[in-house]
């Protein structure tokens, strides 16, 4: 004698998780090769200067793990828009469970992701001086290498990771939904920034976001992707899977 059991909404979101970890392997593969690279370029790719005078000469340089910050935010707002897809969607469906559970699994699998990669990219913030260690040359360490310096490095980077994750998630969502009213949306937003004063626009933008300690800045993030999650949940209520 067999018995159905109808799965809870936990246990649907869980199983979205893990599918995205174990199926979509592409999106962690993509994020672990983009910081490979820039910390490649980071060893590299160091800028410095010389100078000299009389017998005495002056060699600087920088070594900065800069590279790899910016390939971790490219990355943040690329693989968002495969995981939202009508290709994406259509597999998932196929799988016990809800529009809303399977959004709920793609964020919290975003958010664990962001997490990862911007610890590691403040670690390679930390081990970058490491760059520039050659024998018998002279080592300046960089100012601002205290532990809090780097809390909050993570703190920021994962707030600005995830809310670029969550906007682009829901952008792929409302293009996969109906394209017009992605074009709609994307006119609008250019409307907006034809009649604002752009440098009032960035100037508010900046004291939003940028104000203020790591850990204010990290929930007002925290926040903004909220809300661009539970739009995408909304939008995504009316996506459909077509042949």
């Amino acid at each position: 004698m067999s018995t159905l059991t109808q799965p809870t909404a936990g246990n649907a979101v869980r199983n979205q998780f893990l599918r995205n970890l174990y199926g979509r392997s592409g999106i962690l593969g993509s994020l672990l090769a983009l910081q490979v690279i820039g910390i490649t370029l980071s060893f590299f790719g160091g800028s410095g200067f010389g100078t000299s005078d009389g017998q005495i000469t002056i060699n600087v340089v920088d070594y900065s793990a800069n590279p790899v910050i910016g390939l971790t935010l490219l990355w943040a707002i690329i693989s968002p828009l495969y995981l939202s897809g009508r290709d994406s969607l259509k597999t998932d469906l196929t799988f016990p469970g809800s529009r809303t559970t399977r959004h709920t699994g793609n964020a919290l699998y975003l958010t664990a992701l962001v997490l990862a990669g911007s610890l590691v990219a403040t670690l390679a913030n930390m081990t970058s001086i490491l760059f520039a260690v050659i024998p018998d040359h002279p080592l300046i360490l960089p100012a601002g290498g205290s532990t809090s310096h780097y809390v909050s490095l993570f703190a920021v980077l994962t707030g600005y990771c995830l809310l670029l994750a969550a906007a682009s998630y829901f952008a792929g969502t409302l293009f996969s939904v109906s394209r017009i009213a992605a074009f709609a949306l994307l006119a609008l937003v250019l409307v907006f920034l034809r009649v604002t004063a752009v440098n009032e626009l960035v100037a508010a933008i900046a004291r939003f976001s940028g104000d203020g300690p790591a850990s204010m800045i990290l929930l007002r993030c925290f926040l903004l992707s909220a809300f661009f999650f539970l739009a995408a949940i909304v939008a995504g209520s009316r996506q459909e899977v077509r042949a």
